[in-house]
C-alpha cells in the first residue's frame, strides 16, 4: 500500500494481445471515442501508443472514420463555436484544432467560415470588460491590459488595435 503524499505512475491500459488485429483495435477506438472526440491522426496515434502497429491503427481510424464516429471537420467546427462562446480569436482557435491533430483542410475550412464581424464584436465584449475592470488604472496601462488580454486570447493585431481604438473613442 502506498502512501498517500507520494505518487505512483498509474498502470497504463495493458498492451493488445495482438498488436496487428484490427478488430480489437476498433473496440478501443470505440472505448477511446466513447470518452471525448477525437480527430483522425490523434486516433491513430492513441491507438498507436496503446501498443497497436501502424497497419492496425490506420485501419481501425479509417473504420471509425467511415462509421462517421471521428469526423475532423465537425470536431473543428465544434472547437471553434466553443471557441466563440468563451471568448477567443481565430488564432486560438488554429492553435487548438492543431493541437488537436486535425486535418489542415479542416482548420482552413472552419476558419474561412469564422464571420470576422461576429469575431470583432466578441473581442470588443472581452475588451470591455477588462477595460472597465481597470477604471483606476492609468489611461495607457488599461489600453496595455486590453492589447495583452486579447492577444492571449488568440486575435490578431489588427481586431486589437480596432477594439483599443473603440474604447479610446468611447471612453
Amino acid at each position: 500500500m502506498s502512501d498517500p503524499g507520494t505518487s505512483e505512475p498509474r498502470p497504463g491500459p495493458a498492451p493488445p494481445e495482438d498488436p496487428d488485429s484490427v478488430a480489437e483495435a476498433e473496440r478501443v477506438a470505440l472505448r477511446i471515442l466513447a470518452g471525448a472526440g477525437q480527430s483522425a491522426a490523434a486516433l491513430q496515434r492513441r491507438l498507436q501508443r496503446r501498443g497497436f502497429t501502424e497497419d492496425a491503427a490506420v485501419a481501425a481510424t479509417a473504420a471509425m472514420v467511415g462509421h462517421g464516429y471521428v469526423n475532423d471537420d465537425a470536431l473543428a467546427q465544434a472547437i471553434a463555436a466553443r471557441s466563440r462562446r468563451t471568448g477567443h480569436g481565430r488564432i486560438r482557435v488554429a492553435s487548438q484544432l492543431r493541437a488537436r491533430g486535425v486535418a489542415h483542410e479542416a482548420i482552413a475550412g472552419t476558419l474561412g467560415s469564422v464571420d470576422a464581424e461576429a469575431e470583432r464584436a466578441t473581442a470588443l465584449e472581452v475588451g470591455r470588460r477588462v477595460w472597465e475592470r481597470s477604471e483606476r488604472v492609468p489611461w495607457a496601462r488599461r489600453r496595455d491590459r486590453v492589447a495583452g488580454t486579447l492577444q492571449r486570447r488568440g486575435f490578431d493585431a489588427e481586431t486589437v488595435h480596432w477594439v483599443c481604438r473603440q474604447l479610446e473613442r468611447d471612453s
